[in-house]
């Protein structure tokens, strides 16, 4: 927006310019433009916001049966879920703890005597295999 500074500067060019008599006439001018403008957006917003509307009554009127359809398969849905849920929890239990750093350890040194054995195991056959 304009300051007021701004605004004084325009009035002093446009009376210099326009001169006494002309600048009320242009004034008017341009006040009865200004009001045009405002008019027509009013008109404008007015005219978008009815078609908004209409549109919000045909999206209400397509999901209300969508919304109809859609209700005894969530229904059927929600039970099997219940259903399936309550065997689950039969079924297994949850742990009371996770594991436990020096579980970890012991799986690793685990897993790594399994791999030494497993590779001394190909060594001797492939070793056999080069001497023949």
């Amino acid at each position: 927006m304009l300051q007021t500074g701004e605004i004084v500067i325009i009035a002093i060019l446009a009376l210099v310019v326009l001169g006494p008599k002309r600048l009320p006439e242009m004034a008017r001018k341009v006040g009865h433009w200004i009001s045009e403008l405002r008019k027509a957006a009013r008109e404008i917003t007015a005219g978008l916001e009815a078609e908004v509307s209409g549109l919000k009554e045909v999206r209400k009127e397509l999901t209300t049966p969508i919304e109809e359809v859609k209700k005894p398969f969530t229904e059927i849905r929600d039970e099997v879920k219940g259903l399936g849920g309550e065997k689950n929890k039969k079924k297994r239990r949850k742990p009371v703890s996770g594991p436990t750093p020096e579980d970890a350890m012991r799986d690793l040194e685990q897993m790594e005597a399994e791999k030494a054995e497993s590779e001394k195991e190909q060594t001797p056959a492939a070793e056999n295999e080069s001497d023949e």
